[in-house]
């Protein structure tokens, strides 16, 4: 079975970088590294960079930065400051032709940002299921949690609770019509989502990688996003099932970011039958995989864009079919997203 690691994962821990308190002024190194480590770290990244990674937008550029954070690493004593180090990191990362979406973090970060997803999703109780009326009929909502960190630990976990979460909403089988709302997903891992809403995507599902030398890949394979939900724990009785092939409503908001921007290139993908409401998404439309670095430190590598068949490669924020009016609520949007869903249905008809 292949392993997928984290993809698109970016703006949550973007904003936990950022958020995070500036050290206090010390004298000497204020979080050293050894040099040793320094320069593992330091070769380890430019090769993933070099060897997968997309291209500069100027070579000459990417050398320059590259050759400055070399200089830095050699005028080092026998301990690195590590924020200098992963300052000039980032000058290096930030010539790749990636929107800024290649990041690296270390290991501080990345630890904090596990304990809170952690301990927020073991805090959330409220089902992602929900019954919407409308003038054609029920409509089942759906909003996917976010997920993060690897698939082998956040498969089952996200199955037992998608499941879990259907059966808490009395009446959820009555739904004639599905709306998808990805304006929660802001970054992470967007495979466990992806494998639970297999019965949505078919065979002819057009969205793809773009690779830096232009080859092009199906997003994911069709056949087997099932059997990676058995194999994480769940059944071939998916409650999506009823909706495979019939008209969905996506709703997407300003902070749809990263693995939300790739489940919104998915369900694109499907065609006509899609239709979107809301806001343009944030604009992080590339994928990333996801290492991790001698010193304990992740690295976020861009490693393709997306795109529809053979159109040109996805930039930037993805822009809704229906935009949400310069006065309309969240609510708002949902409801609107819901009654055409409901009225472009065959089963609310019937």
């Amino acid at each position: 079975m292949r392993t997928y690691r984290l993809l698109a994962a970016g703006m949550t821990l973007t904003t936990l970088l950022l958020a995070a308190p500036a050290r206090p002024e010390t004298r000497g190194v204020a979080d050293p590294v050894p040099a040793a480590t320094a320069r593992a770290v330091v070769q380890k990244t430019i090769e993933l960079v070099e060897a997968d990674g997309l291209y500069p937008r100027s070579q000459d550029e990417y050398v320059a930065a590259k050759a400055r954070l070399l200089r830095a690493l050699d005028s080092a004593g026998q301990q690195v400051d590590r924020p200098a180090l992963f300052r000039h990191l980032t000058a290096m990362l930030q010539t790749l032709d990636a929107d800024g979406h290649t990041m690296i973090f270390p290991p501080v970060v990345e630890r904090q940002f596990r304990q809170d997803f952690s301990a927020a999703r073991t805090a959330a109780h409220t089902s992602s299921f929900a019954l919407l009326r409308t003038a054609h009929g029920q409509v089942l909502h759906w909003t996917p949690p976010q997920s993060y960190g690897e698939l082998k630990t956040e498969g089952p976990l996200f199955v037992q609770r998608f499941v879990r979460d259907y059966d808490a909403v009395p009446g959820a089988a009555r739904g004639c019509a599905l709306v998808v709302d990805l304006r929660g997903q802001h970054g992470g891992n967007a495979w466990p989502v992806l494998m639970t809403m297999h019965p949505l995507l078919s065979q002819a599902n057009r969205a793809v990688f773009v690779k830096r030398d232009g080859a092009r890949e199906r997003l994911f394979d069709q056949k087997q996003l099932p059997s990676m939900q058995v194999y994480f724990g769940g059944d071939a009785r998916n409650p999506l099932l009823r909706f495979s092939g019939q008209p969905l409503a996506v709703v997407v908001g300003g902070k749809t970011s990263s693995a939300g921007e790739m489940l919104l290139v998915a369900l694109l993908g499907e065609g006509e039958r899609v239709r979107t409401f809301g806001h343009r998404s944030q604009g992080s439309t590339t994928a990333n995989k996801s290492h991790v670095l001698p010193d304990g430190s992740m690295l976020l590598l861009t490693t393709s864009r997306y795109a529809l068949g053979d159109t040109a490669p996805i930039r930037g924020s993805i822009l809704p079919q229906v935009p949400a009016r310069a006065d309309e609520t969240a609510a708002d949007t949902v409801r609107r997203a819901a009654e055409w869903a409901a009225q472009s249905s065959p089963m609310c008809r019937g």
